[in-house]
């Protein structure tokens, strides 16, 4: 399989919504509620992701990368430099379809996302997770300490 990483763009949005949507619905249903799988809702923080206009803790410098399987969007990552918890970057969304995951696209995704954060001159990285979410341990496989139950972070991405 090969797998194509490369920017989203904001044409795209409507596939970053549908992806992000079905990734949850298919891995992690016990932690959505309704707004987070409501299309319309999900399609209006896409366009204000991309526009810079959220979210507030963020700086314009931001970041979505697409993962393509034959010319498929199979995942996406999306980040940007932040003042949250005194970090430097933030992941503010990333997700697999589930019959991509456990074949090393998530990771290829997380660490062109580490290289866009170095050519920042970023040092540090955190990502809110929900502490129920069983995904918290890609993050831990990567390194992330707790910084409480809901936010993991990284203090120096140059030992990844």
């Amino acid at each position: 399989m090969i797998v194509q990483i490369a920017p989203a763009l904001a044409s795209e949005i409507e596939t970053i919504t549908r992806l992000e949507i079905d990734s949850k619905i298919a891995s992690i249903p016990q932690c959505i509620s309704e707004v987070d799988i409501d299309y319309s809702v999900r399609l209006q923080r896409w366009h204000t992701y991309f526009n810079g206009s959220s979210p507030q803790t963020s700086k314009p410098e931001r970041l979505v990368l697409k993962a393509e399987v034959d010319e498929k969007m199979v995942g996406y990552i999306a980040g940007h430099l932040t003042n949250r918890f005194e970090k430097d970057a933030e992941i503010q969304s990333f997700y697999v379809l589930k019959p991509y995951q456990r074949q090393g696209i998530g990771r290829q995704l997380f660490f062109k996302f580490v290289e866009w954060m170095q050519q920042q001159h970023a040092q540090s990285l955190c990502v809110g997770i929900a502490e129920d979410n069983p995904y918290q341990a890609f993050y831990l496989k990567q390194g992330a300490d707790y910084l409480n139950p809901h936010w993991l972070y990284w203090d120096d991405i140059s030992i990844l």
